[in-house]
C-alpha cells in the first residue's frame, strides 16, 4: 500500500541489558522481523536509527535515518523518520515487537482519515505500533522544542483515533501484534512462542 513504514530501532535497551534490535529469533535478528512485517504492508521502509550504522537486512533495502543532533528516544525517531517519509502515511513500530500482524498494520494505515494518528488499544494505547499523518512533523517538532520526551506529550496535542482493543482482536486473535520486549522473560516467553508457532505450522 502507499504509506511509509518506520522502524523505531535507537532504544538504549537499559532493562533487557543488551541491544534488543540485534536479539536473535528463529534465525534473525529484531530489527529484521520488524522491518520484514513493515516491508509487506509499505511501499517505503525507513529504519530510524539513533546513532546505529546502517547495516545489511536480509532482502530489504531500508533508509536509514539519523535522530536529530540533541533529540533523544521515540519521539526524535518518529520525527526523523517523517522528516523523509515519501508518503502522506507512516506505520510505526518498535525494533522489538517480532509477532507484527499485517492485517492490523493495514488497518491501522487506513484509519488515518481526518485524524492525525491511528492508535491500537491493547489494554492501553500503543502509540509505538501506531499510524500517523506525515502532517503531524511539525507538531512533533514542536513538542521536541518544548522539552517532550513521551509519546504522551505528543498524543496529546494530535487528533487521535483510537482502535478499539475488540477490534484488534478481530485482525489479531493471538494478540500479540503490540508484544514488546523489555526484559529476559519477555524474550523467553517471545522465542518460546517462536518456536510452538513454527513447531504448529511444520505440522499443518
Amino acid at each position: 500500500m502507499k504509506a511509509t513504514g518506520i522502524v523505531l530501532a535507537g532504544g538504549a535497551s537499559r532493562r533487557m541489558g543488551r541491544d534488543k534490535a540485534t536479539l536473535d529469533l528463529g534465525g534473525r535478528t529484531l530489527l529484521e522481523h520488524a522491518a520484514g512485517a513493515l516491508s509487506k504492508v509499505c511501499d517505503e521502509l525507513i529504519i530510524a536509527a539513533a546513532d546505529r550504522a546502517p547495516q545489511r537486512l536480509q532482502n530489504l533495502s531500508p533508509v536509514w535515518v539519523p535522530d536529530s543532533p540533541g533529540a533523544v528516544g521515540p519521539l526524535a525517531g518518529l520525527a526523523a523518520g517523517l522528516a523523509v517519509a515519501s508518503h502522506p502515511v507512516a506505520v510505526v513500530v518498535a525494533c522489538d515487537m517480532p509477532f507484527l500482524n499485517g492485517g492490523l498494520l493495514r488497518h491501522l494505515a487506513s484509519s488515518v482519515v481526518d485524524c492525525d494518528a491511528a492508535v491500537p488499544v491493547a489494554g492501553i494505547p500503543q502509540p509505538l505500533h501506531a499510524a500517523y499523518s506525515r502532517d503531524c512533523l511539525p507538531t512533533l517538532q514542536s513538542v521536541l522544542r518544548l522539552g517532550g520526551r513521551s509519546m504522551r506529550d505528543l498524543l496529546s496535542r494530535l487528533r487521535v483515533r483510537y482502535v478499539a482493543e475488540s477490534r484488534c482482536l478481530e485482525l489479531d486473535p493471538e494478540g500479540l501484534s503490540s508484544f514488546n520486549m523489555n526484559t529476559t522473560d519477555d524474550y523467553r516467553f517471545a522465542d518460546t512462542h517462536w518456536a510452538r508457532r513454527h513447531d504448529a505450522v511444520a505440522a499443518a
